[in-house]
């Protein structure tokens, strides 16, 4: 890849986290280090063979020279041509040096007197390169040892200079360059190719998601076909960020659409008492008018309260290692004790039943104080008057908590139908809105505990007030066993 267009790319980027950035420069990196190995390697291996391609034509010459050496009655000596000593000496980028000379050192022939290698066996036959200098020019010199039965040794020398070798190592060294240049060009290009093509299937994903959920925002992203694994994860993620978002959005659509519901009538009625009061001159009237707003008012409040339990029900609960504790025995005795008051007023015997000790269950205790307080208010409310009504406990397992009344209760057909919002039975007495059960439902789907609606007699276990034709209603919330 060009500096340019890399240069151009992280100025573009300057500022943000570029995945394209971050791969090129983690790919750069390791290709810049494979292509100078490379190089060094081809350089090496070049420099290796030429130089034993050299030294080979170097051994050939003096085993050329060793075939002039004759022994006459065990001592060597040699003729040389001019014509062979031309053919030996010709080299048109280096010079050519020779000597031969027995083992004692006594000189036969040669052009130049060669310095000996060290350690150089001369009572058998070998051969041996080495580096040297002859006249401070350095050389490289092959000698060859020629030991035969009877006859002296003899040593043939034969150096060039570095002429050639110098040559071919820079020429070398040059190709080995520029084939690294070109390899790693072309490495830069296929990996500025192969992560904007990978980063060509990321954008093409965004754009159809973008065109997808042009019409429905909160719908969870699709699973495409050619979505890269990797962002599997993230579109997950995301998924369960929409999801969450568009429960968020329909609890609030439900929301207002509740509230509209129910304040709409007390809002115009309010309105109508207040006129009224405005206008009535006769004290005693618009005392009774004021406190028929007040009345409206006070339940105007009284739904409100329900509505935002019911939406905060709505809203979801914590993960089950992170739920607290709650004493439903101690919670139960506190609702009594506030709700007494309401109990004398309307003539009802309110007791408690349950075990001396604390009972913990799993929950929020807010709403779970909710849940029985709504059904302790619907109990007060629905019961006979005059009647009974027991809040029970009962360690379990599995951990209850119920409400126990003695009015006319709730037949079994409509036992389902009295969880929905809204909802409240023909002939109902009392200006609730439905609310009640709803509310007690919804939190106990949220805490995972059950609901349970039945006849008090049946709970029981024996007649309950049945010569009055009141069976009652026993409304219990049980528990998940531990």
């Amino acid at each position: 890849m060009p500096a340019a267009t890399l240069a151009t790319v992280m100025a573009t980027d300057a500022g943000t986290h570029s995945i394209r950035r971050a791969l090129l420069l983690r790919l750069m990196g390791p290709l810049l280090v494979l292509t100078l190995l490379a190089g060094a390697s081809a350089y090496g291996l070049a420099r290796h063979f030429a130089e034993a391609v050299l030294d080979q034509w170097l051994y050939d010459s003096a085993i050329s020279l060793a075939s002039r050496v004759k022994w006459e009655n065990g001592r060597a000596s040699a003729d040389l041509s001019d014509s062979a000593r031309a053919i030996i000496e010709l080299d048109v980028v280096d010079r050519v040096f020779y000597e031969v000379h027995a083992a004692d050192g006594r000189r036969i022939l040669g052009n130049v007197f060669m310095p000996d290698p060290s350690n150089f066996p001369r009572s058998s036959e070998n051969n041996i390169f080495y580096e040297s200098t002859i006249n401070g020019t350095p050389v490289r010199v092959v000698a060859l040892s020629i030991a035969r039965p009877g006859v002296e040794t003899v040593i043939v020398k034969v150096a060039e200079t570095l002429r050639k070798r110098l040559t071919l190592a820079r020429q070398v060294l040059l190709i080995s360059v520029a084939l690294s240049l070109v390899l790693a060009a072309m490495c830069a290009m296929l990996a500025w190719y192969g992560v904007g093509q990978g980063m060509a299937s990321v954008q093409k994903a965004v754009r159809e998601i973008r065109t997808l959920h042009a019409s429905a925002p909160l719908e969870p992203i699709p699973t495409l076909g050619d979505l890269p694994l990797e962002v599997m994860p993230l579109v997950e993620e995301i998924n369960n960020l929409i999801l969450d978002l568009s429960s968020a959005h329909r609890l609030n659509q439900r929301f207002i659409a509740d509230a509209a519901h129910q304040l709409r009538t007390p809002l115009a009625t309010l309105r109508v008492q207040l006129e009224l009061a405005l206008r009535e001159q006769d004290p005693e009237r618009h005392a009774r008018a004021i406190n028929d707003a007040i009345e409206v008012l006070s339940r105007m409040g009284r739904v409100l309260h329900q509505l935002l339990t019911l939406a905060r029900a709505d809203e979801g609960y914590p993960e089950k290692n992170a739920r607290p504790l709650v004493d439903i025995d101690r919670m139960a005795r506190e609702e009594i004790e506030q709700r007494l008051d309401d109990a004398v007023a309307a003539g009802t015997d309110l007791g408690y039943d349950g075990p001396e000790q604390a009972v913990h269950v799993e929950g929020e205790e807010a709403l779970l104080r909710e849940a029985l307080a709504n059904l302790l208010d619907n109990a007060l409310r629905y019961g006979r008057p005059g009647g009974q009504i027991t809040v029970g406990v009962k360690a379990g397992p599995p951990a209850e908590i119920h409400v126990e009344d003695n009015g006319p209760g709730i037949p079994a057909t409509e036992r389902d139908k009295v969880r929905d919002r809204f909802y409240r039975m023909p002939a109902s007495p009392g200006d609730g809105c439905g609310l009640g059960l709803a509310i007690v439902e919804e939190i106990a789907r949220r805490h995972g505990v059950t609901l349970l609606l039945e006849d008090a007699e049946a709970a029981a276990g024996e007649e309950h007030n049945g010569q009055n034709g009141h069976k009652g209603l026993r409304a219990r919330l049980v528990f998940p066993a531990a």
